[in-house]
Parts: C-alpha cells; sequence; structure tokens
C-alpha cells in the first residue's frame, strides 16, 4: 500500500509541476547510426518544414549514446533476471536494462529509473520499473560533474511481446530518446 501511495503522490505532484515549467529537452545523438527513424529520407530532404509539423523521432539501437540535455544516457544491453526469489507472473518475464548516465554539465544532475525510464511494448502498453535482487548497480541518485552512474533497471514485460522499446525521458520537459531493445 506504501508503494502505490507513494507512486500516486509522485505523478500527481509531477503532473502538477509538468503543467506549470513544460520546456524542451535538448535530444541529440552522440555516437553510431539510429535503428530507424519515424519518417522516411524522402520527407527530410523535402522542401524546409513548417515549424507546426511535429519533429522527426529518432529510434536508437542497444549501444548507442544519445546526449540529453547536459547527460549522455548509453543503453549498455538486455539481459533477462535470473533472481531465484523475485518471479514474475504467469506469462511475463523480468528484463533488466543495463544504462550508463554520464554527466557533461557543470552542475550535479540527479536521475531516477522511477520517474525518468519506462519500457513499452508494439501495442503501445507501458512497463514501469519492478524490483529483482540480481540486477547489477543502481540507476538512482546524483551524479557530479564529469561523472558517471551505471545501473540495471528491471521491467517485468510479456514474454510474447514482439516489440519492447526503452524510454528515457524528463518529467519536467518535453521529448524522449528510444532506443529498440526487442
Amino acid at each position: 500500500f506504501k508503494m502505490k501511495s507513494l507512486k500516486f503522490l509522485s505523478i500527481t505532484v509531477l503532473s502538477a509541476l509538468a503543467l506549470t515549467a513544460c520546456t524542451e529537452a535538448e535530444i541529440e545523438k552522440v555516437n553510431s547510426t539510429p535503428a530507424s527513424t519515424a519518417s522516411s529520407s524522402a520527407a527530410t530532404t523535402a522542401v524546409e518544414t513548417k515549424e507546426s509539423e511535429a519533429p522527426e523521432e529518432t529510434i536508437y539501437k542497444v549501444g548507442d549514446s544519445v546526449k540529453f540535455d547536459n547527460l549522455i544516457i548509453t543503453v549498455n544491453g538486455v539481459r533477462n533476471s535470473q533472481s531465484e526469489f523475485m518471479k514474475p507472473e504467469e506469462g511475463n518475464q523480468i528484463i533488466l536494462v543495463d544504462v550508463t548516465a554520464e554527466n557533461k554539465g557543470t552542475d550535479e544532475e540527479s536521475v531516477s529509473s522511477m520517474l525518468l525510464t519506462e519500457v513499452v511494448d508494439g501495442d503501445g502498453y507501458k512497463y514501469d520499473v519492478t524490483i529483482v535482487d540480481d540486477n547489477k548497480g543502481s540507476f538512482d541518485g546524483s551524479i557530479g560533474a564529469g561523472r558517471k552512474l551505471r545501473g540495471e533497471i528491471a521491467f517485468e514485460v510479456p514474454e510474447a511481446a514482439s516489440s519492447l522499446e526503452f524510454i528515457f525521458s524528463n518529467p519536467f520537459k518535453t521529448g524522449q530518446a528510444i532506443w529498440k531493445i526487442k
């Protein structure tokens, strides 16, 4: 009950703050090429796009690093949890997404796996962070200027999901960095 109350309170506070102070996050590729893009190359070579049109959504692949404001976010890999104690519901699996955040800014930055990350399947269903006992490190905490934080984030997802995307976003800004992980 405490976890649900805490989650509800967090969502309520974040929603109120998000409605009052939304800005757009600065998101750009740092290395390698994206796995795919949401728009065709013909559309990107067309005459200048209007400001009212939605920006091109890039889907990255495991191993790609993406600059998200002052953070360089890298999805290093994905594996299945082997926990003997924390078992998924029937028909589900627990995946661990290995993520690194590097602070390229001059001020300390904070990351929270619960507030900044999610997994979405091919049908649009969203999966939140879950708890396991065999993850390496934690993707939660403060990152000093010039420092890194690495940890695995657990998500319980359907075994039958045809595709999965890991999404990093800031609830106080617009924009997302998306990696195809299955």
